[in-house]
């Protein structure tokens, strides 16, 4: 509710997500690879972040205009593939969310509603 209010009608929404689908086969790859705490660690994350889902939900919710996500866990690898596995299901909540990267570039002109993105070479 905090975080609705506080972007409630915002033109960008910068948030963090986490694939909680993604990190059964790692816990269970890295539990297999004798890394206890790792896995235990791996295991727990989702207790403390939102899923892609859950940060288009908060978006819609807020009526924010652009939604950026970012902090991704676990990473996708920059293919269309591994960013359409992160995203499952958000495009059935909001079309049109961003996964941030190195080099992007959102501004927001003054005195406009538009967001503009681009890269930092």
């Amino acid at each position: 509710p905090r975080l609705q209010a506080a972007a409630k009608d915002a033109d960008l929404l910068v948030h963090e997500a986490l694939a909680a689908h993604l990190l059964p086969p790692l816990v269970a790859a890295t539990r297999a690879a004798g890394r206890v705490n790792a896995a235990k660690i791996l295991g727990d994350i989702p207790d403390y972040h939102t899923t892609p889902v859950q940060a288009a939900q908060r978006a819609n919710a807020a009526h924010v205009n652009t939604l950026v996500r970012y902090h991704l866990v676990p990473a996708p690898r920059r293919n269309a593939l591994m960013a359409r596995m992160f995203a499952r299901g958000v495009d059935d909540v909001r079309p049109g969310t961003l996964l941030g990267e190195d080099g992007m570039l959102v501004t927001l002109p003054v005195r406009t509603k538009t967001v503009a993105v681009s890269r930092i070479d």
